[in-house]
């Protein structure tokens, strides 16, 4: 099956310009919102250790797994870690004059601004996207070093 051809056509209508500055706007809506996604998985992964370890206080010495609540830990400081590197700006060498490039940039080469905003959202959505499942797995193990 032949797929069709898409004809552009010049902005006829009073919101077209509108719909594409919107368009052009996205990534870097995207990335931030990835940012403050992260800053609220690190509010979220200071405060459940804290209260983890609160709550282990008040219960017995012996009545936890030392190895499943250092495992917790562990898992949620690998958590945190990746959690902060994706709320912390990271350098990028970028052509200010270029806006967008006919190839993609090779690793270590400078970018175009377009390429930088995919960049930077790729970098802050692989890492934020990576710390969940870490979380998740002190969690499961913060709840097997008390139950087992």
């Amino acid at each position: 099956m032949q797929q069709e051809s898409l004809d552009g056509k010049p902005l006829a209508r009073p919101g077209d310009q509108a719909l594409l500055d919107a368009y052009y706007q996205e990534p870097i809506k995207q990335a931030e919102r990835f940012a403050d996604l992260a800053k609220e998985l690190f509010k979220l992964e200071l405060a459940i250790p804290g209260i983890y370890a609160a709550a282990l206080r008040l219960v017995e010495p012996p009545a936890a797994n030392k190895i499943g609540v250092l495992i917790a830990f562990l898992l949620w400081a690998a958590a945190m870690i990746l959690t902060l590197r994706a709320m912390i700006p990271r350098r990028y060498t970028v052509l200010e004059s270029v806006v967008r490039s006919g190839r993609p940039a090779r690793r270590g080469e400078a970018l175009s601004i377009e390429e930088y905003f995919q960049r930077s959202l790729q970098d802050k959505k692989i890492l934020s996207l990576a710390s969940i499942p870490l979380f998740f797995g002190g969690s499961i193990a913060a709840v097997w070093a008390v139950l087992i």
